[in-house]
């Protein structure tokens, strides 16, 4: 299996836990990864009541990540260059 990238400027469903018995579920624009404390987060750029906001994820509450096929792997590896963020 190719390596799943997430890359900038990519549409994103994030499921991550949110302190109530239901998942938070975030749809937004990957802009970039953060640190927040310690814990490394991803960056969502959310839109609500038609405002652009951006929303810290930390990885550690993230329980998965939806995304189309068309963005899992890189057709050209030239043009994703330093839009692309691995995890392990």
């Amino acid at each position: 299996m190719d390596m799943i990238e997430i890359k900038k400027g990519g549409v994103y469903t994030v499921v991550s836990s949110s302190g109530d018995d239901k998942p938070m579920i975030t749809e937004g624009e990957y802009v970039g990864y953060a640190i927040l404390g310690e814990e490394g987060s991803l960056v969502l750029r959310v839109s609500s009541e038609g405002k652009s906001k951006l929303r810290l994820i930390p990885v550690g509450t993230i329980s998965y990540i939806e995304f189309d096929e068309e963005n899992m792997v890189s057709k050209n590896k030239e043009d994703d260059k330093g839009k692309t963020t691995y995890f392990n």
